[in-house]
């Protein structure tokens, strides 16, 4: 993936001189760094992996210019990316994602799962090409750091305090960007995203992508900390009456059978995405939610060292 990505930086249709190509190298086991330095990307080495926060800032903080590109190695962006960029004078910017169901089992379950989640907004060409996050636009929109374009001082003055492996980087941080300055998606930035297609490496992936969940959305404070709170009071009621009322197991059963074939019919578009979200949501689910499990544990015990991707 990353030398694909450094393929096509190594070849945008901007000045040399005006940009450049930096890699911060977050303690890989492999040859990561290596292979950057290669490519012509000028590499930060880190002894050992300090999470994405920290290495985020280091790279911010060392970068030679003053406008950031943030770019996820995943993704396939455009070769007059900075062009475009340019042409919409305005920071800060948020790339747009597209993706194609058809390609395999794994996409086209996570486009019906953000076509869902982020209705009306994603696909975002079929909303229209502005996309703004503000304030009181910003929960409920889709947005990441996949590929952001951003001033150094804003992003700077931005930085988080706490730089676990478990905090919600992403939309932690765009939220205190967006008190600073909306920021606009649009879709002249696109780019594609590369989805993992190994199953386990993917469920793996999902798995910790729980505990970023829970740090911003239901943690105190967060949009669905109530109904969360709501939940582990319904599940532990629950708990203690299937102790005097074991039948109660199979209610349960048939009811989030019940749930999966309506939730597979609202995610679904047509005939083939409602058997896939029928038999591949549920894994996908459980690795969500056994990380966000794991992490309300880890919280509660004291030990957010555990959980470390």
């Amino acid at each position: 993936m990353l030398e694909r990505l450094l393929e096509t930086l190594s070849d945008l249709e901007y000045p040399k001189a005006h940009h450049e190509i930096l890699v911060v190298d977050d303690g890989s086991t492999d040859d990561t760094a290596n292979v950057a330095e290669s490519m012509g990307a000028r590499v930060i080495r880190q002894p050992e992996n300090l999470g994405r926060v920290s290495t985020r800032e280091r790279g911010a903080r060392e970068a030679r210019f003053e406008t950031l590109v943030f770019i996820d190695a995943r993704l396939q962006v455009q070769k007059d990316l900075l062009k475009r960029a340019d042409a919409l004078k305005h920071q800060p910017l948020m790339g747009v994602g597209t993706s194609d169901k058809t390609r395999s089992t794994i996409d086209r379950v996570f486009y019906c799962i953000r076509r869902r989640v982020y209705r009306p907004f994603e696909p975002q060409h079929r909303f229209g090409p502005e996309l703004w996050l503000t304030p009181f636009a910003f929960d409920g929109r889709p947005k990441g750091t996949g590929l952001l374009i951003i001033d150094r001082e804003l992003f700077l003055s931005c930085a988080l305090e706490d730089k676990g492996q478990d905090v919600n980087d992403d939309t932690r941080l765009l939220r205190r960007i967006v008190e600073k300055a909306p920021i606009l998606r649009h879709t002249d930035l696109p780019f594609f995203y590369e989805h993992r297609q190994d199953w386990a490496e993917l469920l793996r992936h999902t798995f910790f992508r729980g505990p970023k969940f829970l740090d911003y959305y239901l943690t105190p404070g967060g949009p669905l900390h109530r109904p969360y709170l709501m939940g582990l009071c319904g599940l532990a009621a629950f708990a203690s009456l299937s102790l005097f009322y074991p039948l109660l197991w199979l209610w349960l059963a048939l009811i989030l059978i019940f749930a999966l074939l309506v939730g597979s019919l609202i995610l679904a578009e047509d005939a083939k995405d409602f058997f896939t979200c029928l038999i591949f949501f549920p894994p996908v689910g459980l690795a969500f939610c056994g990380g966000i499990a794991f992490s309300q544990l880890s919280r509660w015990t004291g030990r957010r060292d555990w959980v470390r991707h």
